[in-house]
Protein backbone atom coordinates (compact mmCIF):
# COMPACT_ATOMS: atom_id res chain seq x y z
CA UNK A 1 0.00 0.00 0.00
CA UNK A 2 1.15 3.68 -0.98
CA UNK A 3 0.57 6.95 1.14
CA UNK A 4 -0.30 10.09 -0.55
CA UNK A 5 3.49 10.89 -1.22
CA UNK A 6 3.61 7.34 -3.33
CA UNK A 7 5.83 5.55 -0.31
CA UNK A 8 5.51 2.08 -0.40
CA UNK A 9 4.40 1.43 3.25
CA UNK A 10 4.95 -2.21 4.33
CA UNK A 11 6.80 -1.90 7.91
CA UNK A 12 5.27 -1.31 11.33
CA UNK A 13 6.54 -0.63 14.88
CA UNK A 14 4.39 -2.27 17.62
CA UNK A 15 4.93 -0.83 20.72
CA UNK A 16 3.98 -3.87 23.49
CA UNK A 17 3.95 -1.56 26.66
CA UNK A 18 5.42 2.01 27.55
CA UNK A 19 7.28 -0.21 30.45
CA UNK A 20 10.74 -0.97 31.09
CA UNK A 21 13.43 -2.28 33.10
CA UNK A 22 16.00 0.66 32.22
CA UNK A 23 15.17 4.30 32.66
CA UNK A 24 17.51 5.46 30.19
CA UNK A 25 18.63 9.23 29.85
CA UNK A 26 17.40 9.84 26.79
CA UNK A 27 14.43 7.43 26.76
CA UNK A 28 11.88 8.99 29.37
CA UNK A 29 12.40 11.19 32.57
CA UNK A 30 14.31 10.19 35.24
CA UNK A 31 11.31 10.28 37.47
CA UNK A 32 9.95 7.10 35.44
CA UNK A 33 6.59 7.30 33.50
CA UNK A 34 3.01 7.59 34.81
CA UNK A 35 1.76 4.34 35.22
CA UNK A 36 -1.44 3.73 32.84
CA UNK A 37 -4.66 1.75 33.81
CA UNK A 38 -4.77 -1.92 32.31
CA UNK A 39 -7.31 -0.59 30.68
CA UNK A 40 -5.38 1.97 28.28
CA UNK A 41 -2.95 -0.75 27.67
CA UNK A 42 -4.34 -2.53 24.28
CA UNK A 43 -4.80 -6.28 24.54
CA UNK A 44 -2.44 -8.97 23.06
CA UNK A 45 -6.01 -9.87 21.15
CA UNK A 46 -6.29 -6.40 19.94
CA UNK A 47 -2.47 -5.97 18.84
CA UNK A 48 -3.02 -9.55 16.94
CA UNK A 49 -6.30 -7.79 15.06
CA UNK A 50 -4.32 -4.59 14.65
CA UNK A 51 -1.01 -6.91 12.75
CA UNK A 52 -3.81 -8.92 10.87
CA UNK A 53 -5.65 -5.81 9.34
CA UNK A 54 -2.32 -4.03 9.03
CA UNK A 55 -1.30 -7.15 6.63
CA UNK A 56 -3.94 -7.00 4.72
CA UNK A 57 -2.95 -3.65 3.76
CA UNK A 58 0.77 -4.42 2.29
CA UNK A 59 2.95 -4.69 5.79
CA UNK A 60 5.33 -7.45 5.82
CA UNK A 61 7.37 -6.53 7.86
CA UNK A 62 6.62 -6.09 12.40
CA UNK A 63 9.09 -5.06 14.60
CA UNK A 64 7.90 -5.48 18.01
CA UNK A 65 9.35 -2.78 20.76
CA UNK A 66 8.33 -1.31 24.12
CA UNK A 67 9.29 0.47 26.60
CA UNK A 68 10.71 -3.41 26.55
CA UNK A 69 8.73 -5.12 24.87
CA UNK A 70 9.28 -8.60 26.60
CA UNK A 71 8.18 -7.49 30.06
CA UNK A 72 4.49 -7.63 28.67
CA UNK A 73 3.26 -11.31 29.87
CA UNK A 74 2.34 -12.76 27.28
CA UNK A 75 4.61 -11.10 24.51
CA UNK A 76 6.67 -13.81 23.31
CA UNK A 77 3.29 -15.87 22.85
CA UNK A 78 1.64 -13.29 20.61
CA UNK A 79 4.98 -13.22 18.19
CA UNK A 80 4.19 -17.01 18.05
CA UNK A 81 0.63 -16.82 16.74
CA UNK A 82 1.79 -13.74 14.66
CA UNK A 83 4.14 -16.69 12.62
CA UNK A 84 1.95 -19.23 12.96
CA UNK A 85 -1.58 -17.23 12.12
CA UNK A 86 -0.41 -14.41 9.57
CA UNK A 87 1.58 -15.80 6.74
CA UNK A 88 1.86 -12.35 5.00
CA UNK A 89 3.93 -11.10 7.99
CA UNK A 90 7.42 -12.60 6.36
CA UNK A 91 9.40 -10.68 9.17
CA UNK A 92 8.87 -10.48 12.57
CA UNK A 93 11.75 -8.94 14.52
CA UNK A 94 12.42 -6.98 18.04
CA UNK A 95 14.23 -4.47 19.62
CA UNK A 96 15.72 -5.15 23.48
CA UNK A 97 17.73 -3.90 26.08
CA UNK A 98 18.47 -7.94 26.02
CA UNK A 99 18.36 -8.31 29.87
CA UNK A 100 15.71 -10.83 29.26
CA UNK A 101 16.87 -12.54 26.43
CA UNK A 102 18.08 -14.95 28.73
CA UNK A 103 14.87 -16.56 29.82
CA UNK A 104 13.37 -15.92 25.75
CA UNK A 105 16.32 -16.68 23.47
CA UNK A 106 15.88 -20.54 22.96
CA UNK A 107 11.85 -19.53 22.63
CA UNK A 108 12.35 -16.62 20.45
CA UNK A 109 15.12 -18.95 18.02
CA UNK A 110 12.18 -21.77 18.11
CA UNK A 111 9.28 -19.21 16.91
CA UNK A 112 11.85 -18.16 14.00
CA UNK A 113 12.19 -14.25 14.65
CA UNK A 114 13.81 -12.62 11.78
CA UNK A 115 15.82 -10.38 13.09
CA UNK A 116 17.20 -9.00 16.67
CA UNK A 117 17.84 -5.38 17.51
CA UNK A 118 19.76 -5.21 21.11
CA UNK A 119 20.57 -1.63 22.77
CA UNK A 120 23.66 -1.23 23.82
CA UNK A 121 25.10 2.01 24.08
CA UNK A 122 28.69 1.82 25.95
CA UNK A 123 31.02 -0.53 26.89
CA UNK A 124 32.18 0.87 29.60
CA UNK A 125 30.12 -0.73 32.56
CA UNK A 126 30.14 3.04 34.37
CA UNK A 127 29.12 4.57 31.38
CA UNK A 128 26.35 2.31 31.03
CA UNK A 129 24.97 2.10 34.19
CA UNK A 130 24.93 6.29 33.76
CA UNK A 131 22.89 6.17 30.35
CA UNK A 132 20.50 3.42 31.92
CA UNK A 133 20.53 4.55 35.24
CA UNK A 134 21.23 1.72 36.92
CA UNK A 135 21.48 -1.40 34.07
CA UNK A 136 24.21 -3.17 34.25
CA UNK A 137 26.17 -3.96 30.88
CA UNK A 138 27.07 -7.71 32.11
CA UNK A 139 23.04 -8.73 31.65
CA UNK A 140 23.26 -6.87 28.33
CA UNK A 141 25.86 -8.94 27.27
CA UNK A 142 24.90 -11.93 28.55
CA UNK A 143 21.45 -11.22 26.63
CA UNK A 144 23.24 -11.20 23.90
CA UNK A 145 25.75 -14.30 24.08
CA UNK A 146 22.25 -16.11 24.38
CA UNK A 147 20.95 -14.95 21.48
CA UNK A 148 24.09 -15.94 19.70
CA UNK A 149 23.78 -19.46 21.44
CA UNK A 150 20.22 -20.19 20.46
CA UNK A 151 21.13 -18.99 16.86
CA UNK A 152 18.95 -16.44 16.33
CA UNK A 153 20.19 -14.77 13.18
CA UNK A 154 20.65 -10.85 12.08
CA UNK A 155 21.36 -9.80 15.68
CA UNK A 156 22.21 -5.95 15.37
CA UNK A 157 23.47 -4.22 17.95
CA UNK A 158 22.35 -0.44 18.37
CA UNK A 159 23.74 2.87 20.21
CA UNK A 160 22.07 6.01 20.55
CA UNK A 161 25.10 8.76 19.80
CA UNK A 162 25.48 10.58 23.38
CA UNK A 163 28.55 13.53 22.69
CA UNK A 164 31.08 12.73 25.53
CA UNK A 165 29.44 9.60 26.76
CA UNK A 166 30.32 7.32 23.66
CA UNK A 167 31.06 8.60 20.71
CA UNK A 168 34.64 8.28 21.99
CA UNK A 169 34.35 4.76 21.59
CA UNK A 170 33.46 4.12 17.82
CA UNK A 171 36.47 1.80 17.57
CA UNK A 172 35.78 0.13 20.25
CA UNK A 173 32.18 -0.78 18.89
CA UNK A 174 33.63 -1.46 15.45
CA UNK A 175 35.90 -4.15 16.77
CA UNK A 176 32.57 -5.60 19.14
CA UNK A 177 30.85 -6.16 15.72
CA UNK A 178 34.16 -7.69 14.09
CA UNK A 179 34.73 -10.07 16.61
CA UNK A 180 30.97 -11.45 17.21
CA UNK A 181 30.38 -11.15 13.77
CA UNK A 182 27.77 -8.72 14.57
CA UNK A 183 26.36 -5.24 12.94
CA UNK A 184 26.62 -1.96 14.82
CA UNK A 185 24.93 0.81 13.91
CA UNK A 186 24.48 4.35 15.73
CA UNK A 187 21.69 6.41 16.29
CA UNK A 188 21.66 10.08 16.11
CA UNK A 189 20.26 11.54 19.35
CA UNK A 190 16.79 13.54 18.63
CA UNK A 191 15.35 16.09 20.57
CA UNK A 192 12.06 15.71 22.19
CA UNK A 193 9.96 18.06 24.07
CA UNK A 194 10.26 16.12 27.64
CA UNK A 195 13.74 17.08 27.71
CA UNK A 196 16.55 14.38 26.93
CA UNK A 197 19.29 16.23 27.38
CA UNK A 198 19.31 16.92 23.48
CA UNK A 199 21.89 19.90 24.25
CA UNK A 200 24.15 18.71 25.92
CA UNK A 201 24.24 15.56 24.42
CA UNK A 202 23.77 15.86 20.92
CA UNK A 203 26.31 15.46 17.85
CA UNK A 204 25.77 14.24 14.59
CA UNK A 205 27.14 11.70 12.82
CA UNK A 206 28.87 14.07 10.51
CA UNK A 207 31.33 15.08 13.59
CA UNK A 208 32.07 11.73 14.53
CA UNK A 209 33.01 9.89 10.99
CA UNK A 210 35.28 13.23 10.38
CA UNK A 211 36.62 12.78 13.78
CA UNK A 212 37.47 8.72 13.73
CA UNK A 213 38.46 8.97 9.81
CA UNK A 214 35.79 6.91 8.46
CA UNK A 215 35.53 5.65 4.72
CA UNK A 216 32.52 5.36 3.47
CA UNK A 217 31.74 1.40 2.30
CA UNK A 218 30.48 0.70 -1.39
CA UNK A 219 27.64 -1.07 0.25
CA UNK A 220 24.28 -0.06 -0.54
CA UNK A 221 24.66 3.05 1.56
CA UNK A 222 20.62 3.33 2.52
CA UNK A 223 19.77 -0.04 3.59
CA UNK A 224 17.08 0.06 6.77
CA UNK A 225 18.02 3.74 6.63
CA UNK A 226 21.57 3.16 7.38
CA UNK A 227 24.76 4.62 5.96
CA UNK A 228 27.96 2.39 6.11
CA UNK A 229 31.48 3.49 7.28
CA UNK A 230 34.90 1.60 8.05
CA UNK A 231 38.25 2.04 9.77
CA UNK A 232 41.00 2.13 7.79
CA UNK A 233 41.61 -2.33 8.05
CA UNK A 234 37.91 -2.69 7.31
CA UNK A 235 36.33 -2.44 11.00
CA UNK A 236 32.32 -1.22 10.11
CA UNK A 237 30.03 0.45 11.61
CA UNK A 238 26.84 1.86 10.40
CA UNK A 239 24.82 5.22 11.25
CA UNK A 240 21.14 6.45 11.23
CA UNK A 241 21.03 9.70 10.45
CA UNK A 242 17.50 11.54 11.23
CA UNK A 243 19.36 15.01 12.17
CA UNK A 244 21.49 15.25 9.60
CA UNK A 245 20.66 13.44 6.98
CA UNK A 246 16.92 13.62 6.73
CA UNK A 247 15.57 9.94 5.15
CA UNK A 248 11.80 10.73 5.09
CA UNK A 249 11.43 10.30 1.48
CA UNK A 250 12.22 7.13 1.49
CA UNK A 251 10.23 6.31 4.98
CA UNK A 252 8.08 2.69 5.09
CA UNK A 253 6.73 2.60 8.68
CA UNK A 254 3.81 3.26 10.55
CA UNK A 255 3.80 2.62 14.40
CA UNK A 256 1.01 1.51 17.14
CA UNK A 257 1.81 3.06 20.73
CA UNK A 258 0.51 0.23 23.78
CA UNK A 259 -2.14 2.83 24.23
CA UNK A 260 -3.49 2.24 20.71
CA UNK A 261 -2.79 5.20 18.46
CA UNK A 262 -1.30 4.77 14.76
CA UNK A 263 1.63 7.04 15.00
CA UNK A 264 1.90 8.56 11.43
CA UNK A 265 6.16 9.36 12.45
CA UNK A 266 7.96 9.07 14.97
CA UNK A 267 9.06 13.11 15.33
CA UNK A 268 5.02 14.24 14.56
CA UNK A 269 2.12 14.36 16.88
CA UNK A 270 -0.40 13.37 14.16
CA UNK A 271 -1.85 10.25 16.09
CA UNK A 272 -5.02 8.12 14.74
CA UNK A 273 -7.10 6.40 18.33
CA UNK A 274 -7.85 2.81 16.83
CA UNK A 275 -9.63 1.85 20.25
CA UNK A 276 -12.67 2.69 19.02
CA UNK A 277 -12.71 0.47 16.34
CA UNK A 278 -11.73 -2.96 18.30
CA UNK A 279 -13.83 -5.31 17.86
CA UNK A 280 -14.57 -4.31 14.52
CA UNK A 281 -12.71 -5.81 12.07
CA UNK A 282 -13.15 -4.38 9.39
CA UNK A 283 -13.21 -0.53 10.85
CA UNK A 284 -10.31 -0.97 12.06
CA UNK A 285 -8.49 -1.80 8.42
CA UNK A 286 -10.57 0.83 7.30
CA UNK A 287 -8.67 3.64 10.00
CA UNK A 288 -5.58 1.97 9.41
CA UNK A 289 -6.08 2.55 5.54
CA UNK A 290 -6.59 5.87 5.82
CA UNK A 291 -3.98 6.74 8.28
CA UNK A 292 -1.15 4.73 6.23
CA UNK A 293 -2.68 7.45 3.24
CA UNK A 294 -2.60 10.58 5.07
CA UNK A 295 1.21 9.66 6.77
CA UNK A 296 2.65 13.01 6.97
CA UNK A 297 5.15 13.98 4.16
CA UNK A 298 8.08 14.36 6.96
CA UNK A 299 9.51 15.61 10.43
CA UNK A 300 10.07 19.20 11.26
CA UNK A 301 12.78 18.94 13.63
CA UNK A 302 14.69 21.79 12.37
CA UNK A 303 12.07 23.82 12.99
CA UNK A 304 11.20 22.89 16.65
CA UNK A 305 8.44 20.81 16.33
CA UNK A 306 9.24 18.14 18.93
CA UNK A 307 7.69 14.73 19.45
CA UNK A 308 5.66 15.75 22.85
CA UNK A 309 5.91 11.55 23.76
CA UNK A 310 8.80 10.29 25.29
CA UNK A 311 10.22 7.22 23.33
CA UNK A 312 9.17 4.96 25.36
CA UNK A 313 5.71 5.60 24.74
CA UNK A 314 5.91 5.66 21.16
CA UNK A 315 8.16 2.42 20.65
CA UNK A 316 11.35 3.73 18.93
Amino acid sequence: MTDNFTREINYARISLTDKCNFRCLYCMPECGIEKKQHSDIVSLDNIFDIIKALSELGIKKVRFTGGEPLVRNGAVDLMKKVRDEIPAIKDICITTNGVLLPQYAKELSEIGINGLNISIDSFDPEKYSFITRGGKLDDALKGFKCAKDAGIENIKINAVLLKGINDGSIREFADFGLNNNTEVRFIELMPFSFGNSYDKYGITSKEVIENNSLIKTERDTFTNNTEYYQFSDGAEVGFIRPISNKFCSKCNRIRITADGKMLLCLHRTDEVDLKGSFGKFDELKGLLCEGIKNKPEGHDLCGGNLQTRAMNRIGG
